[in-house]
């Protein structure tokens, strides 16, 4: 049995909670909507506290689109060996090439070096 427009309106007058969410007219429009309380369809448009892209990723017919919504994988950033680019992820760094600070009384200051004045000073201390 459908409920009345009466019923409705007492439905959502039962709480605050039942008020915010019109819960009377929730039933209403699912009784009405699909012959009876059947399924109701509900699209990302009618989620009205979605952001613009929350709805995009709801509407997305695949991971592509997805990650499409949200601006995955659109980044402009180039790979190379300059400070504007990203190294790729099997690049790998000369020793003498990373920068380091000096540990005294050396004063090497590339990782090539300073692991060179150690290991002089590792030879030194064995002689002894």
């Amino acid at each position: 049995m459908a409920i009345t427009d009466r019923d409705k309106e007492r439905l959502n007058l039962v709480s605050p909670a039942a008020n915010d969410l019109g819960l009377g007219d929730i039933i209403q429009d699912l009784q009405e909507g699909a012959g009876g309380g059947g399924a109701s369809t509900v699209t990302a448009a009618n989620i009205t506290d979605a952001t613009t892209v929350g709805r995009n990723v709801i509407k997305a017919v695949d991971a592509a689109a997805a990650r499409t919504a949200i601006g995955a994988g659109t980044s402009s950033l180039a790979l190379g060996t300059t400070a504007a680019t990203a190294a790729a992820g099997n690049h790998v760094h000369a020793a003498n090439t990373i920068t380091a600070t000096a540990i005294g009384p050396g004063t090497a200051t590339n990782v090539q070096g300073i692991l060179a004045e150690l290991a002089a000073r590792i030879v030194a201390l064995e002689a002894k």
